[in-house]
């Protein structure tokens, strides 16, 4: 699939009513266009863009899949629940600490270095359609 712009909705934040506002925008292309399936770079863009799904009367996941990054507890609550990226937060902090004490002790300008946290994909009913309960 080639990169096409009016799919990137650009967002302010990383907030529910800026995933509301580029939901509705991707909505609003024409059909052919619009997208099957979304990925959002927060939990809360993603509720945000539930939102604007179900005010347009559309299935989630049968209309659109939504999927989001965090693993946020209001993306487990949510209806449906939300497929979600879920980094390993202690794993981040480790690398951040350590990377800044790096950095503290360095005279020199350190080399650009890339760094993966380890993760896990939380598959739920935006992607999936299963219901199923939340666990106790």
């Amino acid at each position: 699939m080639r990169f096409d712009p009016r799919l990137a909705a650009q967002v302010a934040e990383f907030d529910r009513p800026n995933g509301l506002a580029a939901m509705r925008t991707l909505l609003g292309l024409p059909y052919g266009v619009r997208p099957d399936a979304v990925f959002c770079f927060s939990d809360m863009l993603a509720v945000g863009a539930q939102r604007a799904l179900y005010e347009a009367g559309l299935d989630i996941p049968g209309d659109v899949a939504v999927a989001g990054v965090d693993g946020s507890a209001e993306g487990l609550y949510s209806t449906p629940s939300l497929t979600s990226v879920m980094p390993d937060q202690a794993s981040i902090a480790a690398m951040a600490v350590s990377c800044l004490v790096t950095r503290i002790g360095s005279e020199d300008p350190l080399p650009y270095e890339v760094r993966t946290a380890p993760h896990r994909l939380a598959v739920r009913e935006s992607t999936d359609g299963v219901r199923r309960p939340l666990p106790t």
